[in-house]
């Protein structure tokens, strides 16, 4: 049966004890779940949803032209607000969701992951007006370490660490929570925000909108699998890298102009920064991709980045610093044809 682009627009009211509702603050939080051909695991996003013990929650879901079963499963749930629309990707789904959503808090939860009872209760106590984001842990399976992030949170700073490093540490995604006005003025205005990796985005700009705060608990599950758009958990594919590799020197740049905007000091870069994301730039390049257009750095200056920020950036196991610092080291006077067979080394390990 057809149904309209929205259903009944309803807070949460499926019965629950006393002892499930929270005496948590009365903020309204909407759950944003955006999703496409996830459908075997949304139930389960959808439920952790619905069953939070704070007591206003929205839960809406944004299907961004899915084409398995993602549709009969929403349908199942009559306290869903759904949004149906056409691929094209994360960023549009989240805005459109962020649009439909009338909480004073959005959390945005991707169709793969799942949110403890208690996080939006945890949320609400911890709320402050002058936030712009709040970040807590999600736990992750299938890797050796317990929670995203790996790293202590910081206590403040976050503006500074971004301007040094490229980053500061926080969840993915579904470990955020970020006032509805910031995050729809930032998606609004952010500049080659055309597909996915919204959080970085979202992230990197907020210290310089409000203040960043977190909850030093594990508040939700990180799930990994073979599908993860995720570079931590999820298919190492030239165009995986490549798009990673843009999505951080935009996000970099978008944080740049809010400071900027601010009056907030902020080194202005035309490179990008990061360990990690220096090294997804190198690999790609290397490995022909063209897909979007990546950062015209030229390869001196990234190889030279790339090897400063594995000596001197924090968090990254000793291990590692020295795997790749080696990789890059050897790749760096190779001609093109040896250099690309690394680069697929690189991303099949």
């Amino acid at each position: 049966m057809a149904r309209s682009r929205y259903c009944d627009c309803c807070i949460l009211t499926r019965a629950r004890t006393p002892s499930m509702v929270s005496t948590s603050p009365s903020v309204l939080i909407s759950v944003v779940i955006t999703n496409y051909n996830y459908g075997r695991f949304l139930s389960e996003a959808i439920e952790s949803v619905l069953g939070q013990s704070h007591a206003d929650v929205e839960c809406l879901v944004v299907d961004d032209g899915s084409t398995d079963e993602s549709r009969s499963v929403i349908e199942k749930y009559p306290a869903v607000r759904a949004i149906f629309k056409s691929n094209s990707g994360q960023a549009q789904s989240l805005k459109m969701g962020a649009a439909a959503a009338r909480g004073e808090v959005i959390v945005s939860l991707d169709a793969d992951d799942y949110l403890y009872p208690d996080a939006c209760s945890t949320i609400a106590a911890n709320w402050a007006p002058d936030l712009s984001c709040l970040n807590f842990r999600l736990k992750v399976d299938g890797q050796s370490f317990e929670s995203w992030p790996v790293e202590p949170f910081l206590d403040s700073g976050q503006g500074a660490y971004l301007a040094r490093y490229g980053y500061y540490p926080s969840a993915p995604m579904s470990g955020n929570a970020f006032a509805a006005s910031y995050l729809r003025a930032l998606l609004d205005r952010a500049e080659h925000l055309d597909g996915d990796g919204v959080d970085a985005y979202l992230l990197y700009s907020a210290p310089f909108c409000g203040r960043v705060s977190h909850v030093d608990r594990i508040l939700g599950y990180y799930r990994t699998h073979g599908g993860n758009v995720s570079m931590t958990s999820g298919r190492k594919t030239v165009k995986n890298i490549g798009d990673h590799a843009y999505y951080q020197y935009w996000a970099q740049q978008n944080a740049a102009r809010s400071a900027a905007a601010s009056g907030a000091p902020f080194p202005s870069r035309d490179h990008l920064m990061g360990a990690y994301p220096l090294l997804w730039l190198l690999v790609a390049k290397d490995g022909g991709y063209t897909r979007k257009p990546l950062p015209a750095q030229s390869r001196w200056l990234t190889t030279r980045e790339t090897l400063k920020a594995f000596a001197v950036q924090p968090g990254i196991p000793v291990w590692s610093r020295i795997k790749n610092i080696g990789i890059v080291a050897a790749m760096a006077p190779l001609p093109l044809g040896a250099r690309r067979k690394l680069a697929q080394r690189f991303i099949l390990v």
